[in-house]
């Protein structure tokens, strides 16, 4: 191979690393004056199936199209200079970063110092943070994906997952494209992403058990875990550590995605300022995966001014205006009651909102919940129904049908809506990170309080 040129242009110096998607190594561009040196990924399907070969295609040149995006973005990601198949293969040719990898200096130095590891997290959260504004996740932040570059010391990126992906694309029992594998590492990866459903908070979790790794000198697999709580247990192993950095470990690393940082903004935040957001306790029972911004705080209720009782002079008129007012606040709690109880037995939706004189379900446009991250803010104020819409309604715009009569009937409404899967048919995977996330958000946000329509 070495005296081959790939796409007639690329010569092979060495083999820089072989995975189960393919190859990786390091050539010189022929077409460059220099003989500039790049890194080539060689990567294979998973299958031969030539109806799969050409959804492969198709998914990898948009793939291609993110990470140069990224990589021009952000000078700690390696810029793409091309991508070509040829003899059924695909191969990327990538920006080759001369340094070593956190991996290696672990196997060559030993556990590296407190500060270092600090450094190492606060150059890295921009990156993430400026990753997931992408809606990327990386999926395989590890040890041997973050090289320590020469020319300045600062952590590099590498070796995004999704393009695994793509090439792990096979037709499932449905007739369906579909990923073969969960991409990432074990051990470094989380159970919502092994399970095929990575979130923003996943590259998080990823990171921290990095650092951890990085504090320790032990893998995940060599950690400990605690078996009433779960939690990794890797404190012990560090002589001593800054119990705010700690704190930010612990957090990051937690099983459930709710218990963790929301974004890498807020992780960056509590690691620069040694506070840690306030946890709010949460069912036991609840298995819902949350996102971990639910631990705001919640919605505040703004209650009434007391209102101070006049002093009415004794006599048969002022008898009368107390008997009138007492009238006027028995005929509002009457009207009270019987809008509680309305709510309670929960009427049919067109009637509630007469009641209540809300037409806001009908009208609204939820599209931006495939732009970006619903926060507290956007569902403060909004009935059952309201939420379950909204909710709902990132489902819908893929096209997929409800067992429920009120939510069938509020979409067939919608100009824009085209039913084509059933509730059980539905693939998940048509929804981005950022939609599942949104969605597991405000479910999480309805079953906080009471907030459900359909049950």
């Amino acid at each position: 191979m070495t005296l081959t040129l790939l796409n007639n242009r690329y010569r092979i110096l060495q083999e820089l690393g072989s995975g189960g998607f393919g190859d990786t190594f390091l050539a010189e561009d022929t077409h460059m004056p220099s003989g500039r040196r790049c890194v080539i990924k060689q990567l294979k399907p998973v299958t031969s199936n030539p109806l799969i070969y050409q959804v492969v295609q198709e998914r990898f040149g948009r793939e291609a199209a993110i990470l140069e995006e990224l990589g021009e973005g952000s000078t700690q990601i390696p810029k793409l200079y091309a991508y070509f198949s040829e003899n059924g293969q695909f191969y990327l040719v990538q920006e080759w970063i001369e340094g070593v990898t956190l991996k290696s200096k672990m196997q060559q130095k030993g556990a590296l110092s407190e500060n270092m590891v600090r450094e190492i997290l606060e150059s890295l959260l921009p990156v993430l943070d400026y990753v997931h504004s992408k809606r990327m996740v990386h999926r395989d932040i590890k040890p041997d994906n973050i090289i320590l570059r020469q020319r300045d010391g600062k952590p590099v990126l590498i070796d995004f997952g999704a393009v695994k992906e793509t090439m792990a694309t096979v037709l499932n029992s449905h007739g369906s494209t579909t990923s073969s594998i969960a991409i990432g590492t074990p051990g470094y990866m989380p159970s919502e992403q092994a399970a095929g459903r990575p979130l923003y908070s996943s590259d998080l979790y990823s990171l921290a058990l990095t650092a951890v790794y990085l504090l320790t000198g032990k893998t995940p697999q060599q950690l400990e875990t605690d078996p009433r709580s779960g939690e990794i247990v890797w404190r012990e192993n560090v002589v001593s550590i800054n119990p705010s950095l700690a704190a930010v470990l612990d957090k990051a690393i937690q099983f459930h995605p709710r218990d963790r940082f929301p974004t890498a903004r807020e992780m960056l935040a509590a690691l620069q300022s040694g506070i840690i957001p306030q946890e709010t306790n949460t069912p036991e029972s609840d298995t819902t995966a949350l996102p971990p911004s639910l631990l705001l705080s919640p919605p505040q209720e703004t209650l009434p001014q007391s209102v101070p009782i006049p002093k009415y002079r004794t006599g048969l008129l002022d008898r009368q205006k107390i008997n009138l007012v007492g009238s006027f606040i028995l005929g509002g709690l009457i009207v009270l009651s019987v809008i509680i109880g309305l709510l309670l037995t929960r009427p049919s939706p067109s009637l509630l909102e007469q009641l209540l004189g809300r037409h806001t379900a009908s009208s609204q446009d939820y599209s931006w919940l495939s732009q970006r991250l619903v926060t507290d803010a956007d569902l403060r104020g909004k009935n059952a129904f309201e939420l379950d819409i909204m909710r709902n309604s990132i489902f819908a715009r893929h096209g997929r049908r409800f067992q429920s009569k009120d939510l069938q009937e509020y979409f067939d409404r919608q100009p824009w809506y085209r039913p084509r899967y059933s509730p059980e048919e539905f693939p998940d995977s048509l929804l981005s990170p950022l939609e599942l996330q949104n969605a597991v958000y405000i479910l999480g946000y309805q079953k906080r309080y009471g907030l459900r329509w359909v049950p």
